[in-house]
């Protein structure tokens, strides 16, 4: 006879297990601790099996039928249910997998990132993560399996790629918090227990050496294109690429503004130069020669496609006897340190520098960019420049610089 629910609740557990039979080979299994659970016994190709339906109260004698007829339906088209249950679990587990979530956090900074920073971010945890838990459900990474990971990039001393593969790690584990696939973060706070990377300067002279590099580059002979690239480094302090890339329809004359758009910035954010006296009338002088190209700093060898060589600007400071003493990159040391020494203030650098705001409130309020006061600092600082004769060694605006931007 068929099972009913008075049948299954007053059924007593026995000293061993015991089943009631409810057909077509669906039945209660009673254990001897008081459980019950729902089995159905098949076959399929040839073979016995018997498949796990759920435990009751938990699934009840209808749920528990609907069960063994959606079964039957599949052992009828010669798909074994315990089988495609197996995969359907497997993928469900890969599907939280920790390559896959990572993936899908990389999908949400994409409209952030460069093309070349997403790379590198990618490039980092395939090889260094993925092939060590890149397959585990992130919900059962712990912190001791975290750390021995980490500790393989730690032995090889890369420690710089140590602190990026970290960070970039913890993100992940944020990401999957947030989501509801984990309730703790297994990387947070491993940075204690991993050695630390010591950034290097970037090589940057001295103030006090400034008079000599302005005088070198004025006088040095030199490619008029690199010249140009030195000087406007010197005057704005932008990253090579963005000089380097720097287009005539970016350059507003009028308003004395350089706008460079998101897809060239590092964190791909419009970023609004204010632009010096002296920054102007190089760009000026330089017109009549790329002006009718659409680079500022055009290739002489593919004007129509090309900027200047990546390395020109560097080799040029090697050229003048600045090897080992000074990079391009040295110029954003050099005037992040100068003007912060000066009494600027630290926000107007930052952002002059295309630094993001750590501070997300202020970051998001911050609408105006500082652009008035930083206007101001950098004519004063193209002008301290310019005073290449020493006297300019001096800290200028200190006092009424020190005003708040608020």
């Amino acid at each position: 006879m068929k099972l009913n629910i008075s049948t299954i609740k007053n059924a007593k557990a026995s000293g061993k297990p015991k089943r009631l039979s409810d057909g077509k080979g669906l039945y209660l299994l009673v254990n001897p601790n008081g459980s019950k659970w729902w089995r159905l016994d098949y076959r399929i190709n040839g073979k016995r099996k018997t498949l796990s339906m759920g435990v009751f109260p938990d699934v009840g004698l209808a749920d528990a039928r609907a069960k063994m007829l959606e079964a039957k339906s599949l052992i009828a088209k010669g798909i074994d249910p315990s089988e495609q249950r197996q995969e359907k679990q497997a993928h469900q587990k890969g599907s939280n997998s920790f390559e896959i979530v990572s993936k899908e956090w990389i999908d949400t900074k994409t409209t952030e990132w460069t093309d070349k920073h997403t790379k590198a971010v990618i490039t980092s945890l395939e090889n260094n993560i993925y092939p060590h838990i890149g397959h585990i459900p992130i919900n059962e990474i712990t912190p001791m399996k975290m750390l021995e990971v980490l500790k393989h990039i730690e032995s090889r001393g890369s420690l710089e790629m140590l602190k990026k593969t970290r960070q970039r790690c913890n993100a992940v584990f944020v990401h999957a918090k947030f989501k509801g696939l984990i309730d703790s973060n297994p990387a947070e706070g491993i940075s204690q227990v991993l050695k630390k990377h010591t950034v290097k300067n970037y090589l940057s002279i001295k103030l006090k050496e400034l008079p000599e590099l302005v005088n070198a580059i004025n006088t040095y002979p030199l490619e008029p294109t690199t010249k140009a690239g030195l000087l406007i480094a010197l005057y704005t302090f932008q990253r090579t690429n963005e000089i380097r890339f720097a287009r005539w329809n970016e350059i507003d004359f009028e308003q004395s503004l350089w706008t460079i758009p998101a897809e060239r910035m590092k964190m791909k954010r419009e970023h609004v130069v204010p632009l010096s006296k002296q920054a102007i009338q190089v760009l000026k002088d330089l017109k009549p020669l790329t002006g009718h190209y659409e680079l500022v700093f055009a290739s002489s060898h593919r004007p129509e496609s090309q900027p200047m060589s990546e390395n020109a600007m560097l080799y040029a400071l090697y050229r003048m006897g600045f090897h080992s003493r000074m990079t391009v990159h040295g110029f954003r040391h050099l005037a992040s340190t100068s003007l912060n020494e000066m009494g600027f203030d630290g926000r107007w650098v930052e952002k002059q520098l295309s630094h993001e705001d750590k501070n997300a409130v202020r970051g998001t309020y911050n609408k105006a960019q500082y652009l008035p006061e930083r206007t101001k600092m950098m004519q004063e600082w193209a002008d301290f420049v310019d005073r290449s004769d020493g006297t300019n060694i001096v800290p200028i605006g200190h006092k009424k610089n020190k005003q708040s931007a608020d």
